[in-house]
Protein backbone atom coordinates (compact mmCIF):
# COMPACT_ATOMS: atom_id res chain seq x y z
CA UNK A 1 0.00 0.00 0.00
CA UNK A 2 1.35 3.40 -1.01
CA UNK A 3 1.72 5.51 2.18
CA UNK A 4 1.42 8.73 0.15
CA UNK A 5 -2.09 7.96 -1.10
CA UNK A 6 -5.05 8.67 1.18
CA UNK A 7 -7.06 5.63 2.36
CA UNK A 8 -10.01 6.51 0.10
CA UNK A 9 -7.70 6.29 -2.91
CA UNK A 10 -7.07 2.65 -2.04
CA UNK A 11 -10.60 1.52 -2.94
CA UNK A 12 -10.46 -1.34 -5.42
CA UNK A 13 -12.56 -2.36 -8.38
CA UNK A 14 -13.98 -5.89 -8.56
CA UNK A 15 -11.00 -6.99 -10.70
CA UNK A 16 -8.55 -5.84 -8.00
CA UNK A 17 -7.32 -2.69 -9.76
CA UNK A 18 -7.16 0.50 -7.79
CA UNK A 19 -10.16 2.79 -8.31
CA UNK A 20 -9.57 6.37 -9.30
CA UNK A 21 -10.28 8.64 -6.32
CA UNK A 22 -13.23 11.00 -6.80
CA UNK A 23 -13.30 14.53 -5.37
CA UNK A 24 -16.52 16.54 -5.38
CA UNK A 25 -15.48 20.21 -5.25
CA UNK A 26 -18.08 22.71 -4.05
CA UNK A 27 -17.14 26.42 -3.94
CA UNK A 28 -19.08 29.15 -2.22
CA UNK A 29 -21.28 30.74 -4.91
CA UNK A 30 -19.30 33.92 -5.41
CA UNK A 31 -16.78 34.42 -8.20
CA UNK A 32 -13.83 35.00 -5.86
CA UNK A 33 -14.42 31.52 -4.43
CA UNK A 34 -15.31 29.75 -7.68
CA UNK A 35 -12.08 30.57 -9.51
CA UNK A 36 -9.67 29.09 -6.90
CA UNK A 37 -11.91 26.01 -6.58
CA UNK A 38 -11.82 25.56 -10.37
CA UNK A 39 -8.01 25.77 -10.29
CA UNK A 40 -7.90 23.22 -7.46
CA UNK A 41 -10.19 20.92 -9.48
CA UNK A 42 -7.82 21.02 -12.44
CA UNK A 43 -4.83 20.30 -10.17
CA UNK A 44 -6.63 17.32 -8.59
CA UNK A 45 -7.56 15.98 -12.04
CA UNK A 46 -3.94 16.35 -13.18
CA UNK A 47 -2.93 14.18 -10.22
CA UNK A 48 -5.27 11.33 -11.07
CA UNK A 49 -8.56 12.28 -9.45
CA UNK A 50 -11.92 12.16 -11.15
CA UNK A 51 -13.46 15.50 -10.15
CA UNK A 52 -17.04 16.66 -10.01
CA UNK A 53 -17.15 20.46 -9.83
CA UNK A 54 -20.44 21.85 -8.52
CA UNK A 55 -21.41 25.40 -9.47
CA UNK A 56 -24.66 27.20 -8.78
CA UNK A 57 -26.97 27.96 -11.67
CA UNK A 58 -26.81 31.69 -10.89
CA UNK A 59 -22.98 31.92 -10.97
CA UNK A 60 -22.98 29.78 -14.11
CA UNK A 61 -25.52 32.10 -15.76
CA UNK A 62 -23.59 35.26 -14.82
CA UNK A 63 -20.32 33.76 -16.08
CA UNK A 64 -21.86 32.67 -19.39
CA UNK A 65 -23.50 36.09 -19.82
CA UNK A 66 -20.18 37.85 -19.16
CA UNK A 67 -18.50 35.68 -21.79
CA UNK A 68 -21.36 36.10 -24.26
CA UNK A 69 -21.98 32.36 -24.56
CA UNK A 70 -25.11 30.25 -24.30
CA UNK A 71 -25.42 29.06 -20.67
CA UNK A 72 -27.16 25.86 -21.82
CA UNK A 73 -24.02 24.63 -23.59
CA UNK A 74 -21.30 26.37 -21.56
CA UNK A 75 -18.93 24.15 -19.55
CA UNK A 76 -16.17 25.89 -17.61
CA UNK A 77 -13.85 22.91 -18.09
CA UNK A 78 -14.61 22.11 -21.75
CA UNK A 79 -11.23 23.43 -22.94
CA UNK A 80 -9.14 21.77 -20.24
CA UNK A 81 -6.54 19.36 -21.56
CA UNK A 82 -6.60 15.83 -20.16
CA UNK A 83 -8.82 16.80 -17.25
CA UNK A 84 -11.30 14.32 -15.81
CA UNK A 85 -13.63 17.06 -14.50
CA UNK A 86 -17.39 16.79 -14.68
CA UNK A 87 -19.38 20.00 -14.34
CA UNK A 88 -22.63 19.98 -12.36
CA UNK A 89 -25.09 22.75 -11.63
CA UNK A 90 -27.28 23.13 -8.56
CA UNK A 91 -29.88 25.69 -7.56
CA UNK A 92 -29.05 28.05 -4.70
CA UNK A 93 -32.76 28.15 -3.94
CA UNK A 94 -33.49 31.44 -5.68
CA UNK A 95 -34.72 32.13 -9.22
CA UNK A 96 -32.08 33.27 -11.71
CA UNK A 97 -33.64 36.76 -11.85
CA UNK A 98 -33.35 37.25 -8.08
CA UNK A 99 -30.86 40.04 -7.34
CA UNK A 100 -28.51 38.49 -4.82
CA UNK A 101 -26.60 41.76 -4.33
CA UNK A 102 -29.64 43.87 -3.50
CA UNK A 103 -31.09 41.13 -1.28
CA UNK A 104 -27.86 40.13 0.45
CA UNK A 105 -29.38 39.18 3.81
CA UNK A 106 -32.06 37.02 2.21
CA UNK A 107 -29.45 35.40 -0.04
CA UNK A 108 -27.17 34.62 2.93
CA UNK A 109 -30.12 33.14 4.81
CA UNK A 110 -30.84 30.93 1.79
CA UNK A 111 -27.23 29.76 1.64
CA UNK A 112 -27.47 28.78 5.28
CA UNK A 113 -30.86 27.06 5.22
CA UNK A 114 -31.87 26.24 1.62
CA UNK A 115 -28.79 25.26 -0.38
CA UNK A 116 -27.83 22.33 1.88
CA UNK A 117 -30.92 20.39 0.75
CA UNK A 118 -30.16 21.09 -2.91
CA UNK A 119 -26.54 20.02 -2.40
CA UNK A 120 -27.51 16.85 -0.58
CA UNK A 121 -29.87 15.87 -3.41
CA UNK A 122 -27.13 16.43 -5.99
CA UNK A 123 -24.51 14.62 -3.88
CA UNK A 124 -26.76 11.58 -3.48
CA UNK A 125 -26.70 11.36 -7.28
CA UNK A 126 -22.95 11.96 -7.90
CA UNK A 127 -21.45 10.05 -4.96
CA UNK A 128 -21.76 6.53 -6.36
CA UNK A 129 -18.87 5.01 -4.41
CA UNK A 130 -18.36 6.49 -0.93
CA UNK A 131 -15.17 4.43 -0.46
CA UNK A 132 -13.37 6.34 -3.20
CA UNK A 133 -15.05 9.76 -2.85
CA UNK A 134 -14.34 12.83 -0.75
CA UNK A 135 -15.97 16.24 -0.61
CA UNK A 136 -13.85 19.38 -0.95
CA UNK A 137 -16.15 22.13 0.25
CA UNK A 138 -15.64 25.86 0.71
CA UNK A 139 -14.91 26.77 4.33
CA UNK A 140 -17.71 29.36 4.31
CA UNK A 141 -20.38 26.64 4.20
CA UNK A 142 -21.61 25.24 7.53
CA UNK A 143 -23.42 22.10 6.32
CA UNK A 144 -20.70 19.80 4.90
CA UNK A 145 -20.00 17.74 8.03
CA UNK A 146 -23.66 16.77 8.36
CA UNK A 147 -24.08 15.85 4.70
CA UNK A 148 -20.71 14.04 4.54
CA UNK A 149 -21.69 11.96 7.58
CA UNK A 150 -25.03 11.04 5.97
CA UNK A 151 -23.27 9.94 2.78
CA UNK A 152 -20.42 8.17 4.57
CA UNK A 153 -17.68 10.20 2.89
CA UNK A 154 -14.84 12.31 4.25
CA UNK A 155 -14.73 16.01 3.53
CA UNK A 156 -12.05 18.66 3.41
CA UNK A 157 -12.67 22.32 4.16
CA UNK A 158 -11.10 24.53 1.46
Amino acid sequence: MDPLLPPMAMAREANGRRKKPHAVVIPYPMQGHVIPAAHLSLRLAARGFAVTFVNTESVHQRTADALGVDPRSYDVFAGARCADVRYELVSDGFPLGFDRSLNHDQFMEGLLHVIPAHMEELLRRVVVDPASTCLVVDTFFVWPATVARKLGVPYVSF
